[in-house]
């Protein structure tokens, strides 16, 4: 019996293609995973056909599906972050990834120390923690499974190391939170350097956007009036939470807060609310996908108010939209204090924001509001 050419040569494509998708990647196994060795180095890599391991974590809270291993010892203690970014499904670019650091000699056996899905606004994954010296970590990078299966391609993973001593912020630890008291509340401080506690919460809802720079202070309220708490001022993305109780791990959410008004490029925070006279509240600032800089805090009434109205020499007319509300404001006019038009709009940044009105110049009366 004979057949074409033609049939054996497409059998044995056929048989070639089977074997290339079902060839694992070297490290595809715990027991076989790669090691990394220096301190700020870019290694490449593929999760195309590997599989998972009978009791192998779910990375980051993810069925996954495809995991990688590489293992990494620092040679002190330091701050480490490590992120997939780069990393491409050769059909949809960006690939959808999962990373986890544990401790631990087996795959099923270990303790996690660190995990993301998505960073920000990527699909890729990034985490930070503080490494010890002579301590092996075990890296997983897999592909996020959306039910379908998990996602494989090209694996590009970056480790940046950051060695002691490091300056961190006196309010890192939330036992070493800043005491705050009376109202209103203006402080500054940073949190270059800040770390994330093991058990701390993900403040304002941050686990895609993956907060880890978080500095904390304690603020008892006077009265019982309504206030504002926000980072208005602050040089970088923040995340705001406020809490009650006295230990990380008692601490009950009141209200969180990420942008004011991400249309207008507004990234910092505000919360309103009405706190219990005489009662403590823990305040934890952090930075949005691990932003640092300069803080501003500021605990004020939130009640608006027009005030320093001056006459300028070109018979314009100005004045200071003043309170704690931040964001954009209609400015509306009137000759009767009983039809409005508006006549502008001001973007308040700060507690204090001042708004000229040139066509002031050609009348005799005029009166305004702000809201």
């Amino acid at each position: 019996m004979s057949f074409p050419v033609r049939a054996f040569v497409l059998a044995a494509l056929s048989l070639l293609a089977s074997h290339v998708a079902s060839a694992a990647p070297a490290n595809d196994r715990f027991a076989n995973r790669m090691a990394l060795t220096g301190t700020n180095l870019t290694v490449t890599g593929s999760n195309v056909g590997a599989g998972k391991e009978n009791g192998e974590p779910a990375h980051a809270g993810n069925l996954g599906g495809k995991s990688v291993w590489w293992t990494w010892t620092p040679p002190g203690d330091g701050d480490v972050v490590i992120t997939t970014d780069g990393s491409l499904n050769l059909d949809t670019n960006s690939l959808d990834t999962l990373l986890a650091v544990y401790v631990g000699s087996t795959v099923s056996a270990l303790t996690v120390v660190a995990t993301n899905d998505d960073h920000a606004v990527n699909v890729t994954s990034r985490v930070r923690y503080a490494a010890k010296a002579s301590t092996a970590y075990q890296i997983a990078v897999d592909g996020f499974n959306d039910g379908s299966g998990a996602d494989s391609g090209n694996i590009q993973l970056t480790l940046t190391f950051i060695p002691e001593p490091i300056l961190r912020p006196i309010n890192d630890n939330f036992a070493s939170r800043i005491l705050l008291s009376g109202l209103p509340v203006r402080t500054t401080g940073a949190n270059t350097g800040a770390t994330r506690e093991p058990g701390e919460p993900m403040h304002a809802d941050a686990l895609p956007k993956r907060g880890d720079t978080s500095v904390w202070w304690s603020w008892t309220a006077p009265s019982a009036s309504n206030v504002m708490i926000s980072t208005a001022g602050s040089s970088f993305d923040t995340l705001l939470a406020l809490y009650t109780g006295s230990t990380l791990a008692s601490l009950v959410l009141v209200t969180n807060s990420d942008d004011i008004d991400p249309a207008d490029g507004l990234l910092t925070s505000a919360v309103s609310f009405a706190p219990a006279a005489g009662r403590t509240y823990q305040i934890a600032v952090d930075g949005y996908d691990g932003a640092s800089g300069q803080v501003v805090l500021q605990i004020v009434s939130p009640r608006l108010a027009l005030s320093a109205p001056r006459l300028l020499g070109n018979r314009t007319f100005q004045f200071t939209i003043d309170g704690a509300g931040v964001g954009r404001y209609e400015v509306d006019a009137s000759s009767d204090c009983q039809n409005w038009t508006m006549i502008g709009s001001l973007l308040k940044t700060n507690v204090s924001a001042t708004f000229i009105d040139p066509a002031a110049a050609s009348l005799n009366r005029r009166f305004y509001r702000a809201r």
